[in-house]
């Protein structure tokens, strides 16, 4: 069965490795897969709506390029793409994964999602951080300590505003393939507010409480996830706070943990998922 594999040019090479396994596993599994860069695609509507570089039509899409209008696209076409739309929306996007998660009854810092304007007519208590809500891996994120900073040329028009909280420099990220959680790995930082691996951070197998795994259960419930990764910071009192989810997840601090091949993983689940 033919399928694409969507990523940006940029992220191509730092993810040889990973894109490698999904190949491989995919020939294992049935798919003949190939990979396409996002700056190369192309939809030529009405006539010939998603054709791959060599002129075939994929039979299912796999999207790592975060342009969750290439999902709803793919959906449009009659193409199943993984991770479905409304999930790569919701993913992608802050604002819209913190009012499922609170729709869910999830613990969250408080969290306004606003246009940098309106920060004219606030009086935010400082220090807090502001996010681009379509941000991911890190970027994106600044604390702001005092009013000088709110005008800064490079901070984002839309974003997503919070108090600081939780333990700093540490957070929780949770692999969702197939709907069902697949592992979790703590993060931590001494030496930056943002616990990402690939800014230094150090990494650790985490062992979820049943009480954590209802909560994730709450948001994997009303979101189906194909392959994602749900990230949260931990309160003081060890509670786990909802921070963000992701749809083009980053798997390096999985891998160099356990023996969990989550690319296997997910590949089976593709398969499963086509051939049904």
């Amino acid at each position: 069965m033919k399928g694409c594999l969507l990523y940006r040019r940029e992220d191509v090479t730092r993810n040889e490795a990973f894109i490698e396994l999904l190949l491989t596993h995919g020939t294992e599994a049935g798919l003949d897969i190939s990979v396409e860069t996002y700056e190369s695609f192309a939809m030529h509507m009405p006539e010939q709506p998603f054709l791959l570089s060599d002129g075939s039509r994929p039979e299912f899409l796999i999207n790592r390029s975060c342009s969750p209008w290439v999902n709803e696209a793919a959906e449009y076409a009659g193409i199943r793409v993984f991770n479905e739309s409304r999930a790569a929306r919701t993913a992608n996007d802050k604002r819209l994964s913190h009012a499922l998660a609170a729709e869910a009854g999830m613990p969250m810092l408080p969290s306004t999602a606003l246009h940098r304007e309106a920060l004219n007519y606030m009086t935010p208590s400082y220090p807090f951080v502001v996010k681009d809500p379509m941000g991911r891996g890190g970027t994106g994120v600044e604390w702001i300590s005092r009013p000088q900073q709110l005008s800064a040329p490079h901070l984002p028009e839309e974003m997503l505003m919070q108090p600081v909280g939780g333990q700093r420099g540490k957070d929780l990220r949770v692999y969702i393939v197939g709907g069902n959680i697949a592992g979790a790995v703590l993060r931590e930082s001494t030496s930056d507010f943002k616990a990402n691996v690939s800014f230094g951070a150090n990494a650790r197998m985490y062992d979820l409480s049943e009480e954590e795994k209802a909560w994730i259960t709450r948001l994997t419930d009303r979101l189906y996830l194909d392959f994602a990764g749900i990230d949260f910071l931990i309160a003081e009192n060890g509670t786990l706070l909802f921070n963000e989810m992701e749809d083009a997840v980053g798997c390096r601090s999985l891998y160099q943990n356990s023996s969990i091949d989550i690319a296997e993983l997910f590949i089976r689940h593709v398969a499963e998922t086509v051939f049904r």
